[in-house]
């Protein structure tokens, strides 16, 4: 990872020297900015792998910033930092949010930052390394075009060294996708898990209906990343501990449209985009956030969507505790065909894929659950 370069503005020379602090290393090093012009001006000239400004207008506004910065790096990382959350949601939710993350970095939760800034450095390696392999493969193939009456033995040699190196570039990639997975859950301690589960479910479901192999590790990745969209809602909303009032709902029905936006930016997630999008679709189409109905509903987004609800409803939440294993079943099988697909409810509960994760829920389901089972799985 040698060779990236951070760069953070910030208006008070302390907080830039605690940034500077946390996020310097061997493999990235970390300029500084007190102003938007001064930052304006390093970026012209250098190639900056993560930028990232602090939000307090009008003295530094931070998200304006950014947005004039993708003219100059348009593949550096971009996180927006503010104290307080209250002065972001309106500015967010004013323009399209899909390429600037948000860190809500007080004083003593700056370090939150260095998590972001590692996974945002991944994913720039993995461009950087897609483009040099295509750099080399440009340059390989001139060289075996004057070379004929070796062309056999050299295609050779060469199909077996991209071969491996496409095995250490996916590897690459599916570490970094999955690292954005255990993000989504740092945000949230109640989920714990859940998109890993998620995953399995949808997998063992997908397995039992037929679904190609060539298509598992789109429908892995999809499950693992259905609820990406759930970084760009706030906390006051996301870790709620009652139910949420019309405005909150409001909020948190956009996060299947953030997420699909933020799968739009990479390239190798676009697979995945049609069911991180409509996950939240029902069979009746009364679901969010484009009201497709039955089979007009993608494949994937209905396999995510039985697998998410059946472990929404078997863990505890900050809502409600866990449900029996038998009960949540029960709940599937009386909303197959009004909010989820019944062919593949019957599916799921006739070859017990819930017991994939038994040990885990044998201790959560002693308690009686404190609100209806229908609104438990939404």
């Amino acid at each position: 990872m040698a060779g990236f370069r951070a760069l953070v503005v910030h208006t008070q020379s302390e907080a830039l020297g605690e940034l500077v602090e946390i996020l310097a290393g061997p493999h990235l090093a970390v300029d500084t900015a007190k102003s938007a012009g001064e930052a304006l001006h390093k970026v012209s000239s250098t190639d900056y792998a993560v930028i990232a400004a602090d939000h307090k207008p009008p003295d530094l506004n931070g998200l304006d910033l950014l947005e004039r910065t993708i003219a100059f790096c348009p593949d550096a990382m971009r996180i927006v930092m503010a104290g307080d959350p209250a002065t972001l949601d309106s500015a967010f939710e004013a323009r399209s949010a899909g390429t600037i993350f948000r860190c809500f970095a007080r004083p003593w939760e700056r370090q939150q930052l260095v998590g972001m800034v590692a996974e945002g450095l991944k994913l720039h390696r993995l461009e950087r390394e897609q483009r040099e392999l295509i750099r080399k493969l440009g340059v390989e193939y001139q060289k075996l075009q004057k070379r004929e009456k070796l062309l056999d033995v050299v295609v050779r040699e060469r199909t077996k060294e991209l071969e491996e190196s496409y095995l250490k570039l996916k590897a690459a990639n599916r570490q970094a996708l999955l690292g954005m997975a255990v993000a989504i859950e740092a945000k949230d301690p109640y989920t714990k898990g859940h998109c890993g589960r998620v995953a399995a479910y949808s997998m063992a479901l997908a397995r039992e209906a037929g679904y190609p192999d060539e298509g598992m590790e789109a429908l892995e990745f999809a499950a693992f990343l259905h609820d990406i969209g759930k970084i760009a809602v706030k906390d006051a909303v996301l870790l709620k501990p009652g139910p949420l009032d019309e405005r909150e709902w409001a909020q948190m029905r956009l996060h299947p449209v953030r997420g699909c936006e933020m799968a739009a930016q990479i390239d190798v997630l676009e697979p995945t985009r049609t069911a991180i999008r409509n996950h939240h679709e029902r069979w009746d189409g009364k679901g969010y956030p484009d009201g497709l109905r039955g089979e007009g509903i993608p494949l994937l987004a209905r396999l995510v969507a039985i697998a998410d609800a059946f472990d929404a409803m078997a863990t505890d939440r900050p809502y409600k505790k866990a449900f029996p294993i038998e009960q949540v079943e029960g709940i599937l099988k009386q909303n197959a065909g009004i909010m989820y697909d019944p062919e593949l409810v019957e599916l799921f509960v006739r070859r017990r894929l819930g017991a994939l994760f038994r040990g885990e829920y044998e201790n959560l389901t002693a308690r009686a659950p404190t609100m209806d089972p229908v609104v438990a799985a939404k």
